[in-house]
């Protein structure tokens, strides 16, 4: 059975507000032809299909033509959509009966009767002739729909474990898959992701409680593509098609596997190359502003790549109040998307970090960026968190 492996589209997500749009249609365009390539017997999406639970009719009409362009290019293709932690499980599935006539079965939650029990049956897809795809949307571990004869103490273990004894039962001597949207225990590399929604925020869940019975196990969640340490290679996160944020400094792309029963899967990642790469100027350390600025000014980059400045501040030291219109103007010369001053302080000790305190009238003066920056550093927020916060001030017209 060969699949396409891809997973956190992050549809209508947007960066220091500007509108992505066309790097989305730049995705499509590059999965389209990799489908029409390798002419899958499935393509499976591991979840985070939009960036917001809500999203805005335009991104919504935009997943359903595009998804459409893909299908076409390889009619007999089973797909398989779940939902990820950023989704609405409801708002995923409201097509889901117009969408099973084009061979897309969309999961927003693991099934159950009536009586809160799980239904495996629904949650599980044939490929015809070829294997099973068990599909398990994102779902908070207390969550899960109960299981006959267990205690119902570990909702999420005894879902899975249930879950592999009915594809060990069905497998007919096929090859099975597992499509996840969660956070497995192990070395994980983070790079670009917020390491609280991993650790602490949500429960991880180790592989082999996911079951033994899979021979491929296509995980979504984190963003940078990965096999999960283990006895053998079978878990692996395929990471996102674009770079959703500065930090994610790796390759993107999605995973054509092959899965054959008993066998180690064989994975090969099809690198996309970004419309608009992002890239951060002034190193690890930081650069005075002043440097971070000449780097800009002698920088050859395409038009339109985005660009994060990180700037060093000295002990005490707050950004400048016009550091912010500078550096948009300086990237505006050269025909690049500045994003955000990324604050990168030399000194942290205690002392060094008492406030300083500005009255209300320099307050007024700071922009909604310079705000964000000083909110950054007390705070520590993440690159994520500080887009959020962005996000509201501008709604806000602070």
């Amino acid at each position: 059975m060969k699949i396409i492996h891809t997973s956190d589209w992050h549809l209508g997500d947007r960066l220091s507000n500007y509108d992505r749009t066309d790097e989305e249609d730049h995705f499509f365009g590059q999965l389209a032809a990799v489908v029409a390539k390798e002419q899958p017997d499935a393509l499976v999406v591991s979840g985070d299909v939009f960036d917001m639970g809500v999203p805005g009719n335009d991104v919504a009409k935009r997943f359903t033509d595009r998804l459409l362009d893909v299908l076409e290019k390889c009619p007999t293709m089973e797909t398989v959509v779940i939902a990820g932690n950023h989704d609405s499980y409801s708002r995923l599935v409201v097509d889901k009966s117009l969408w099973s006539r084009f061979r897309v079965h969309v999961f927003g939650r693991p099934a159950e009767d009536e009586g809160g029990k799980a239904v495996f049956a629904r949650n599980v897809v044939e490929i015809p002739g070829k294997g099973l795809v068990a599909a398990v949307p994102f779902c908070h571990s207390r969550n899960f729909p109960m299981v006959e004869a267990t205690t119902g103490e570990n909702r999420e273990r005894d879902y899975f474990e249930g879950l592999a004894k009915y594809v060990a039962d069905h497998l007919n001597g096929l090859p099975a898959v597992l499509m996840a949207h969660l956070a497995v225990k192990g070395e994980l590399d983070l790079r670009g992701h917020d390491k609280a929604l991993v650790i602490g925020g949500e429960e991880c869940v180790g592989v082999a409680e996911l079951g033994s019975a899979y021979d491929y196990v296509a995980l979504g969640h984190i963003h940078c593509p990965q096999w999960i340490k283990g006895e053998k290679k079978v878990a692996r996160y395929c990471g996102t098609p674009r770079a959703i944020h500065f930090d994610e400094t790796c390759d993107h792309g999605v995973d054509v596997v092959t899965v054959e029963a008993g066998r180690a899967p064989e994975v090969r990642t099809e690198v996309f190359e970004p419309l608009h790469a992002l890239v951060t100027l002034g190193g690890k350390d930081g650069l005075p502003f002043e440097e971070a600025l000449k780097q800009v000014a002698e920088a050859t980059l395409p038009a339109d790549t985005y660009i994060r400045l990180n700037v060093r501040l000295g002990a005490g030291e707050l950004p400048g109040p016009d550091w912010t219109e500078r550096a948009r103007k300086a990237c505006c010369a050269k025909g690049l998307r500045f994003c955000v001053n990324n604050p990168i302080r030399t000194e942290t000790s205690e002392k060094q970090e008492t406030k300083k305190v500005l009255t209300m009238e320099e307050l007024k003066e700071l922009s909604n960026d310079e705000v964000l920056q000083i909110l950054s550093t007390r705070q520590r927020l993440s690159q994520r968190q500080c887009e959020l916060v962005k996000s509201l001030m501008e709604e806000m017209s602070i």
